[in-house]
């Protein structure tokens, strides 16, 4: 897991002083790109509003990621261990897709292997239907790339991630041909489905040979590249400078759901963005899960109305959980002043669940065993977080949450 001091070097953006706002760390996380972090998704509109992010005649593009680790690699990039794509790959992936579609669409426009232009609305038709391409997602809209990174839950199962990300990029450098040449951004005339329209949406290719990020940053850190700031920048002033053609944003992890009830109320939901049957079925999908969600937590607070005291032993309703167990997380949930704040039916909950994460994980020789020990601990963090419990408290709970069963264990009360 990450080091909380990892964060703590990322620079925390400042609207009145974009300048001291971006570092590049040049670590496997960050890469060569210039970073900055916010602490909520809601400073997002101030970052936005920023001259920074408005300079004249600049077009900006953005792309959303659910993990902070996830780097700018392409799909057909996964099939290598550097996560570069080379022009043999790529143009072996496209022949085959040509020779695999014959008989499966109408438009025999894109089986014209002469034609470079319909190379391209192939690659886009593959994007589409799940072919790994060379192709990464782009939208013009802040909102959809936002809704992107944050529109699908964390799994228990996956290490943590304190935050989530979003690129920024400069098309209108990209674009330039004379500026950036080996990166090219591509925007398809065949949409059938409707979904870059609703999206805003748009490709950049990544060139042959190298990642996006290297080739920028060789792009950037040229002698030759015409940018009078740069050329006159101090080391510790290049990173805003870079910033300025790309970089990543880091956004804290909290209030997921929240987050994408707000942009729903801005029309950017699963059925704004997916005008199809699909984008429907996730639309209901996702607003029966929030529905019920809440009714058991409605369920669970009347569950607490209905048990004895504190000082008498609580039943649970889950048959395979032990009732001493989720007891004492109850207890331990409880005992941070942070956590007078939450409801009881969702510390009810959050104690429920992480009883569980305690009994999946409780080998016969698990006090021994530091990984397993350390899984425990990062599932308590990411169910902590998906649950709503006050991030101030989470360290103490995620600390002490072994002590429960070691305790239960050796018969201490």
């Amino acid at each position: 897991m990450i080091d909380i001091s990892y964060w703590q070097k990322i620079p925390l953006w400042n609207s009145t002083s974009p300048e001291s706002s971006f570092d590049i760390t040049a670590d496997e996380f960050s890469g060569r790109i210039p970073v900055t972090r916010i602490e909520h998704w809601r400073d997002y509109a101030d970052l936005l509003e920023s001259p920074f992010f408005n300079q004249v005649d600049t077009q900006l593009i953005f792309r959303g990621h659910r993990r902070y680790d996830w780097s700018m690699t392409p799909t057909l990039g996964r099939l290598t261990s550097s996560g570069i794509v080379t022009e043999k790959l790529a143009s072996e992936q496209l022949a085959m897709f040509r020779k695999a579609i014959r008989g499966r669409i109408k438009d025999h426009s894109l089986l014209d292997d002469e034609n470079e232009k319909e190379d391209d609305e192939l690659w886009s038709i593959g994007q589409h239907h799940g072919l790994m391409t060379p192709l990464l997602d782009w939208t013009y809209s802040p909102y959809v790339a936002l809704f992107f990174a944050f529109c699908k839950e964390d799994q228990e199962d996956e290490k943590d991630n304190p935050y989530r990300a979003l690129y920024i990029l400069n098309k209108s450098f990209v674009a330039d041909n004379k500026l950036c040449p080996d990166i090219r951004v591509f925007e398809p005339k065949k949409d059938d489905h409707g979904r870059l329209v609703s999206q805003a949406g748009l490709f950049t290719f990544s060139p042959f040979d190298a990642t996006i990020e290297n080739k920028l940053a060789e792009v950037l850190g040229d002698e030759a590249f015409p940018d009078d700031e740069l050329e006159n920048a101090t080391e510790g002033e290049e990173a805003a400078i870079f910033a300025k053609y790309i970089c990543k944003i880091y956004i804290k992890n909290e209030q997921q759901q929240e987050c994408l009830k707000h942009l729903r109320r801005m029309n950017v939901h699963h059925a704004s963005l997916f005008p199809d049957l699909i984008g429907a079925a996730d639309y209901c999908n996702i607003f029966m899960t929030e529905i019920e969600r809440y009714r058991n937590t409605q369920r669970q607070m009347q569950h607490v109305e209905d048990q004895p005291k504190d000082n008498e032993i609580i039943e649970t309703s889950v048959p395979m959980l032990d009732s001493l167990s989720v007891q004492s997380v109850t207890d331990l949930l409880k005992q941070p002043s942070e956590s007078q704040g939450v409801e009881p039916g969702r510390i009810a909950l959050i104690a429920e669940e992480l009883s569980k994460v305690l009994v999946r994980g409780k080998l016969v020789d698990w006090q021994e065993r530091e990984s397993l020990q350390a899984e425990i601990k990062a599932k308590t963090r990411v169910l902590l977080r998906k649950l709503g419990y006050p991030e101030s408290a989470r360290d103490f709970i995620i600390n002490n949450i072994l002590r429960v069963e070691t305790n239960k264990t050796e018969g201490i009360e």
